[in-house]
């Protein structure tokens, strides 16, 4: 994995059309009706998942990974140990739709997000503090590391004074979290590769909960029961 996923950027003379996916949120059925009622979703965090006691859903390393990066031209080699997303909401969900994943998580309804864009918009005007976000479908490997081929990192730069071995830690995390990307927000075990999980992730501007409750009616609009599909 020699650099971070792509972004759509698209300018072209003809037209192209990019097919987005449905993503499938399983859910009790009270708080499915709940939602659909009042407009009310829970978004949680990486700190409730490791908290998590169902397996399906525990997992003690999200959002943390090692970084190694590596300058083929000197050989420089960085590593560093990193966690992304301290002050992000999530919202899981899954591409795939199947009885086998609703019995997974014990659940007895759900709905189908039929524009997660255009959701993941709405949601984040209704969030306070809401920074923006991202949105991806997870990366499964059988181990966190990142690995990156980018150039040498220019530590003395990075110094506070030249005569000094001090860094500008500032500098530096934010220099190795650019070389990181966002893989971290969506690299998980390989075992759980069978949920085949899609991410919403908000970024908000203060130290977050384990979870929240956003009520945004607008939100149900581009959502379909499972019921009724």
């Amino acid at each position: 994995m020699s650099k971070s996923q792509g972004k759509i950027a698209v300018t072209m003379a003809t037209e192209w059309a990019i097919r987005r996916p449905y993503i499938f949120r399983y859910m009790p059925k009270e708080y499915v009706d709940i939602f659909f009622s009042d407009g009310i979703l829970r978004l949680s965090s990486f700190s409730a998942f490791s908290k998590h006691k169902d397996e399906q859903r525990m997992d003690k390393t999200e959002g943390e990974g090692l970084l190694i990066n590596t300058d083929k031209v000197t050989g420089q080699e960085l590593w560093a140990v990193l966690k992304q997303g301290n002050n992000a909401y999530v919202l899981c969900g899954s591409t795939k739709y199947s009885n086998d994943l609703a019995e997974a998580f014990s659940t007895d309804s759900g709905f189908r997000i039929n524009d997660p864009t255009a959701f993941g918009c709405i949601i984040s005007q209704a969030l306070a503090g809401s920074r923006g976000g991202l949105e991806g479908a997870c990366l499964y490997r059988d181990g966190i590391t990142v690995k990156r081929y980018a150039e040498t990192m220019d530590l003395e730069s990075m110094k506070i004074h030249p005569d000094r071995k001090e860094l500008d830690m500032g500098e530096m995390i934010g220099s190795i979290s650019n070389m990181a990307g966002d893989d971290l927000y969506f690299l998980k075990n390989m075992k759980y590769q069978h949920q085949a999980e899609y991410r919403l992730i908000w970024h908000v501007g203060y130290d977050i909960d384990e979870f929240i409750e956003v009520r945004c009616p607008d939100a149900v609009q581009l959502c379909t029961r499972f019921e009724e599909l």
